[in-house]
């Protein structure tokens, strides 16, 4: 068999306007409009310009004749600027320095071109932050809810109404009645669920259950200044900075008051049982028949240890389960103590 690949059909179109959308996760995606081009079967009227590095580096101003075609016949790029075509008076395009939807400042990945939006109360990226707080039938309602406007942050689900979400699609009043009661019982949840709803960069479900052993109230992680974040475990510099930036930011202090005003649980309601495991780190690995995976990281936490996910010399234990495999070998290799997982329940009691 023999497949004969054509060189990709290139045109050149004229940049009419760069316009900024704001994905669901924050992030500022800029997008060249064309004057309509004829490429590869169909009309290409605007082509993605990834991020500010990009736009930069082919420097692509509005007004500018450019070179496009289809990357796999598929997704208009740019390929390049005709500099003799350039009108006079064109400027440099920089990215705004504010989010277009929510006017809240914007900040670059430090690991990464992209910007990104930090507004608490942005419309843009409300789904995944909802989703976070994990509320039972609302991921499966969630982008319905936003696309019809009855949310745009996490805060607004407190103000729905069974009436309003019965009129969604596949939802009658049965179902409408009963995700409001799961919204209402969601505020009764422990405080690491509400700081990882809050769709704070860096903070996952895991360092969200951290800050919230660590704190025990919303008010006092609010008041915590960088030096005091870093010298937790698991918050690094970057993540500390993240905190605070959002945490004092006007959108993320209405939208906080906001909870509150509804009710929101502001509390660790887990307790610590001691801190015999203080400054251990254990690695489970295999099959573990008395405990779940979470439930045994969690029961490691309460008492003061780390549950890490891959071995090195720096782990205390390893707790091996059925069928363990190559994380058993390696803290063999390494020297690493194993634990049965009888022997890691004595040590629990």
């Amino acid at each position: 068999a023999v497949a004969y690949k054509y060189p990709p059909e290139k045109k050149y179109a004229t940049v009419t306007d760069i316009v900024v959308q704001v994905g669901r996760t924050g992030v500022l995606t800029p997008k060249a409009v064309l004057t309509p081009v004829r490429l590869a079967g169909t009309t290409v009227t605007n082509a993605t310009l990834h991020n500010q590095d990009f736009i930069t580096e082919k420097d692509i101003r509005i007004g500018d004749t450019v070179l496009v075609q289809k990357a796999g016949e598929i997704i208009p790029e740019i390929l390049s600027v005709d500099l003799t075509k350039r009108p006079e008076g064109t400027k440099p395009y920089t990215l705004p320095e504010v989010c277009p939807v929510c006017g809240a400042p914007v900040v670059r990945d430090e690991d990464g071109a992209a910007l990104r939006c930090t507004g608490a109360e942005c419309p843009a990226p409300p789904q995944r932050n909802i989703t976070h707080l994990n509320v039972h039938g609302v991921p499966a309602v969630v982008a319905q809810l936003v696309e019809n406007g009855l949310i745009a942050n996490v805060a607004d689900l407190y103000d729905l109404h069974a009436q309003d979400v019965a009129q969604l699609d596949h939802m009658g009043t049965k179902s409408a009645e009963n995700l409001i009661r799961a919204i209402e019982k969601s505020k009764a949840n422990d405080l690491s669920k509400l700081i990882y709803g809050l769709g704070i960069r860096q903070v996952g479900e895991k360092a969200a259950a951290v800050l919230a052993r660590h704190f025990g109230t919303l008010n006092a992680l609010t008041a915590a200044p960088t030096e005091e974040l870093t010298e937790i475990p698991d918050v690094g510099e970057i993540t500390a900075k993240c905190i605070v930036d959002y945490l004092n930011q006007p959108q993320a202090k209405d939208l906080i008051a906001r909870l509150k005003a509804a009710g929101v649980n502001m509390d660790s309601t887990v307790q610590k049982v001691d801190d015999r495991f203080a400054g251990m780190t254990f690695v489970l690995t295999g099959t573990l028949t008395r405990f779940d995976r979470k439930t045994a990281e969690n029961e490691i936490v309460l008492r003061g240890g780390k549950a890490s996910g891959s071995v090195s010399k720096k782990t205390t234990y390893v707790v091996a389960g059925e069928a363990a495999g190559s994380k058993l070998t390696k803290a063999q290799q390494l020297g690493v103590p194993v634990l049965t997982e009888d022997e890691f329940a004595e040590l629990l009691k």
